[in-house]
């Protein structure tokens, strides 16, 4: 008698046994539905390798496009976006987020220093708007003799808010400019410690002109960033009135 093995896939015979008795049993796989199984794994397994490839291909594809289009941007078009983006660039270092002395370089070699030559020439020597250009670059370099003072004064008078709630705003203006000048470095050079004390009462100056200006915000905080984003948004402000920055 025989036992009759049958490809649980297919049910054909792939093998026959001496047995007692007729039996057929559906157990194991014939040779042909093996070589099927291992095709088919196999384009899966190259379908599978094919999406990737052609994902990573997309975006691959997709930086490249976005590298060769801040390549192909103009000088003018970098210039512009530094601009329009100055006030979230002064926040971010409200925020803790960047420092301020980077972003005062930031300004000056990326807006200023590149106005200066795009002035010299676009502008012709007689035009009478060239002064009033060069006034704003002006503006703008003598704002950076105090920026980064103006900011840690400011850090300062925030912190003495912080430690007394209760404290006015102008009181805390008051009181910095007051320690900070008693506590100015007596072992320095006459010339040096002059030009310390000029550029605090500047300072102070800008903290008080400024803080009249925004004296009706609804709190603390709202008032202090103000004051601090005051001088950024003023440089903004200027720079875009330059000929070559408006917008086309």
């Amino acid at each position: 008698m025989v036992k009759y093995n049958h490809c649980e896939k297919c049910k054909r015979v792939y093998n026959t046994e001496t047995w007692i008795g007729e039996v057929h049993t559906y157990n194991g796989i014939c040779s042909s539905c093996i070589a099927g199984e291992q095709q088919e794994n196999q384009m899966q397994q190259e379908s599978a390798e094919d999406h990737i490839m052609n994902k990573y291909d997309t975006e691959h594809t997709k930086r490249m496009k976005n590298n060769l289009k801040s390549t192909q941007s103009s000088p003018i078009e970098i210039e512009r976006s530094l601009l329009s983006s100055l006030e979230q660039k002064a926040n971010d270092v409200l925020s803790g987020e960047g420092s301020i002395d980077v972003l005062i370089k930031e300004i000056k070699d990326g807006l200023v220093d590149k106005a200066k030559e795009r002035i010299g020439e676009t502008i012709q020597g007689f035009d009478a708007s060239k002064i009033d250009a060069q006034k704003v670059v002006n503006y703008a370099e003598k704002t950076f003799d105090y920026l980064s003072e103006y900011k840690d004064y400011m850090d300062n008078v925030v912190k003495k808010l912080q430690d007394k709630p209760k404290m006015k705003v102008k009181t805390a203006i008051d009181k910095v400019f007051k320690e900070t000048m008693a506590n100015m470095p007596k072992d320095v050079a006459k010339d040096v410690l002059l030009n310390k004390k000029a550029t605090l009462k500047t300072v102070f100056g800008k903290a008080v002109k400024w803080h009249s200006i925004y004296s009706d915000a609804k709190d603390v905080y709202e008032l202090t960033k103000k004051m601090v984003l005051h001088p950024f948004n003023e440089i903004q402000k200027k720079l875009s009135t330059l000929p070559f920055y408006t917008s086309s």
